[in-house]
C-alpha cells in the first residue's frame, strides 16, 4: 500500500512536517548565507518550533 501512496504523491502529516522542516532549514541556510540574519533567525526559529512538534507526534505513537 505504501508504494501506491508514493506513486500519488499522498503523504502523512508526518511526512509533510519533515519536508516542510527540511525546506524552513534551507531557507533559513539560504538567508544566513546572504547576510540576512533576521530573515535566517525567523526561519530557524520556525523550524525549531516544527521539530518539536514532530518529536512530539513521533514519541505519541509510541
Amino acid at each position: 500500500m505504501k508504494w501506491l501512496k508514493k506513486i500519488f504523491g499522498i503523504k502523512s502529516p508526518l511526512a509533510k512536517k519533515q519536508a516542510r522542516l527540511k525546506s524552513l532549514q534551507e531557507k533559513g541556510f539560504q538567508a544566513q548565507r546572504n547576510g540576512n540574519l533576521s530573515l535566517a533567525g525567523k526561519y530557524y526559529s520556525e523550524a525549531e518550533f516544527l521539530e518539536t512538534e514532530i518529536i512530539e507526534m513521533l514519541e505519541s505513537k509510541k
